[in-house]
């Protein structure tokens, strides 16, 4: 059976052993502000990096999508004039406009062109569009 000693040196352990502790706990945290700080910036920059290539990625789609429109214009009305190769006329307009004629094709009295654009992203480093033009009969 313990005497009064035995349950003095007990709790005299408990508390040295709490003092330890809470001083380690209490040194712990020096720099934690740092580390939340470059964390927050790291997040926000990946966050306006993200925007960035979304913004890229939408322009580019819609210039590709304006060019192919603009090019099966140029192709179907080349056609109509009685042009040899009418896919030049798309061909020279996807060039003037910063992007590549991907295909080309005449289908009955339509154009059928499909134009790639190059975007600044590098998952999707480039984006197609297509389009049909050609003659609307009229009633």
């Amino acid at each position: 059976m313990r005497g009064k000693k035995g349950t003095t040196s007990v709790k005299h352990d408990v508390k040295q052993y709490v003092r330890r502790v809470s001083h380690v706990l209490k040194g712990a945290d020096e720099g934690a502000g740092t580390i939340s700080g470059v964390a927050l910036i790291a997040i926000v920059a990946a966050m306006l990096g993200a925007v960035a290539m979304a913004g890229n990625l939408l322009l580019c789609v819609h210039r590709a999508q304006n060019t192919a429109d603009l090019a099966s214009v140029a192709a179907a009305q080349s056609l109509r004039d009685g042009a040899a190769d009418p896919c030049a006329a798309a061909s020279r307009t996807t060039s003037g406009n910063g992007t590549r004629l991907e295909s080309c094709a005449i289908e009955g009295e339509d154009a059928v062109v499909a134009v790639q654009a190059a975007t600044q992203v590098p998952f999707a480093p480039w984006v197609v569009r297509q389009s049909r033009a050609g003659p609307i009969a009229c009633d």
